[in-house]
């Protein structure tokens, strides 16, 4: 009888493949997964201990101040002094 192939490494519950897959990855997947890990990090921190966002405008029961006030109109013009054909 010949011997098979050796048989593969049972995995239990505390070891994985996690390790064979690093393995087989290349340097630049590997870069990408280390860079995207990071911006989510540096995200999420951001997020979390970033400068507060300014207050949204209140849009329900927001008392609008109307138009300004209009202009009072001017009184007709009076000469400096009565002359005799001035009504």
């Amino acid at each position: 009888m010949q011997p098979g192939p050796a048989a593969a490494p049972r995995l239990t519950h505390w070891t994985s493949d996690r390790r064979a897959a690093l393995a087989a990855m290349t340097t630049d997947v590997k870069l990408l997964l280390g860079v995207g890990a990071l911006v989510i990090i540096l995200g999420l921190g951001w997020l979390t201990f970033g400068p507060r966002p300014l207050p949204y405008p209140a849009v329900l029961g927001y008392a609008d101040g109307g138009p300004p006030p209009a202009p009072r109109p001017t009184p007709p013009p009076q000469p400096p002094f009565k002359l005799p054909w001035w009504k």
